[in-house]
């Protein structure tokens, strides 16, 4: 089924908490007053896309009720989703886009949202004029959503701010003078993932691994790689590995791997 994602009230914000996110562990500040600014402009108290939001929330955020309950809450849910002045919805959601778009970048929209097939199933739920057998589809997967008790685990240990500067400070003058630079930004995002549930380290890792894709690619071109089969098979190997990183959940492992590419391209580029 076809879901436009950026008229989804749910997404759009979800895409400004992983920018807001990001900025922090990367400590833009520029950039994360730039997040904070639209998020306040759009989804403040008694604005329509906070509104909007707050319906999309009754079904993402309901667990262990009872299918009956459920599918009678699909319901009035839907109908207060409708209640609401779609066209001023549609008139707020584009000036959100274009703000993202001017102020941040389009690459806001390609952030990793892990519950993104949740939320599209709402929107699609509720804006979509379904076939008979597509809505039942919908309707069954929310019902078992919202009648699980699975949730996402967002516990996080607490670190104070004593022991987490002391820890930035001895890893910038270990290492500071002798990592790249996006080696100490690769390390900085694993060591502080604790802070945000591991979500600006994902977002960083896919990120990194499309510009790494394009670095390898471009050095089979150079005259030492394509006239070598050993080091073009090499440089191809390099690539499927890159490649098959989305498919992998991010480990110890999967980072030194990236950490080792990072210095594999720069030195090829040298």
């Amino acid at each position: 089924m076809k879901h436009n994602k950026k008229r989804n009230t749910a997404f759009l914000y979800e895409c400004l908490v992983k920018e807001l996110t990001k900025a922090i562990v990367r400590n833009q500040k520029d950039r994360k007053e730039k997040v904070l600014n639209i998020i306040k402009e759009n989804f403040k108290k008694g604005s329509i896309l906070k509104q909007d939001l707050s319906v999309y929330r009754v079904v993402l955020e309901s667990k262990k009720t009872n299918k009956q309950f459920a599918q009678r809450l699909l319901v009035e849910t839907k109908k207060d989703y409708e209640s609401l002045n779609r066209k001023a919805v549609f008139n707020r959601q584009t000036k959100l886009i274009k703000q993202i778009n001017e102020t941040l970048s389009p690459a806001a929209f390609a952030n990793f949202i892990s519950n993104y097939k949740d939320i599209a199933s709402v929107g699609a739920y509720f804006s979509s004029s379904l076939k008979a057998k597509n809505r039942i589809l919908v309707e069954s997967r929310l019902v078992g959503l919202m009648s699980s008790d699975k949730r996402e685990d967002k516990s996080m240990s607490h670190v104070d701010n004593l022991t987490y500067n002391t820890f930035i400070k001895k890893f910038n003058n270990t290492y500071g003078k002798t990592l790249r630079t996006e080696q100490k930004a690769l390390l900085m995002n694993y060591i502080t993932s604790f802070s945000d549930n591991g979500l600006g380290l994902k977002s960083f890792i896919n990120e990194e691994i499309s510009r790494l894709k394009q670095e390898v690619k471009l050095c089979t071109n150079k005259p030492k790689i394509a006239e070598n089969e050993s080091f073009l098979a090499k440089t191809r190997q390099v690539l499927k590995q890159l490649g098959e990183y989305s498919k992998k959940q991010i480990t110890e492992s999967v980072v030194r791997e990236i950490f080792y590419i990072q210095d594999l391209v720069a030195e090829v580029n040298k």
